[in-house]
Order: structure tokens, then C-alpha cells, then sequence
């Protein structure tokens, strides 16, 4: 997504959730999210451009699935970004990253 501020990411993020559990109420076990599958959401031109500021964006994502009850034991979130300390956590943009649990 090509958006830059907050409000216009959280958007992004759970219009795709939204999209992703549409299949979890379909009768097809094919259609719905697999244990351990990932959906990658890359946000390049998002305004925190700092590690830090970015993992608090997706903490409060995460806070907020935490009070949604189809979500709360489905959905972990975690993130890439160009400037984690950690060398297994960084990406040449920023992601978050959805898992199903």
C-alpha cells in the first residue's frame, strides 16, 4: 500500500484481515486460513519510518485483535522493518506480518 499515515494504515491492515476471515465463516475447509499461514502487508511509504515506531504500530494492532473475539486466539502479528536490530527481523521495507495460530 502506497498510504502514509496511521489511520489510512490501520485501514489497510484490517481491511485485509477483514478479507482474510471472510473465509472463515465459508463451509469450504479449503477457502479458510491454515495454521501457520502468513499474509504479508508491505507498507513502503508509511510515515513511522523508525523500527521502534513501526512495532508500536503493530502492537496496537495487535491490541485491538486482542478484543475481537473471531481474532483474539487466530491471528498473531509481528513485523519486518529496514532498521531492527535483529538481522532476521529486517526488510528492505517495512511488513507486518499476519500468522494464523
Amino acid at each position: 500500500s502506497n498510504t502514509r499515515h496511521v489511520d489510512a494504515a490501520y485501514q489497510y491492515v484490517f481491511h485485509n484481515l477483514a478479507m482474510l476471515t471472510a473465509t472463515m465463516d465459508d463451509t469450504d475447509n479449503e477457502k479458510r486460513p491454515k495454521r501457520g499461514q502468513k499474509s504479508y502487508v508491505v507498507l513502503p511509504n508509511f510515515v513511522p519510518t523508525s523500527a521502534t515506531s513501526f512495532d508500536r504500530f503493530a502492537g496496537q494492532v495487535s491490541n485491538i485483535i486482542r478484543v475481537m473475539p473471531n481474532l483474539v486466539d487466530k491471528v498473531m502479528v509481528s513485523t519486518f522493518h529496514p532498521e531492527h536490530v535483529v538481522a532476521s527481523t529486517r526488510a528492505p521495507l517495512p511488513i507486518v506480518i499476519i500468522t494464523w495460530k
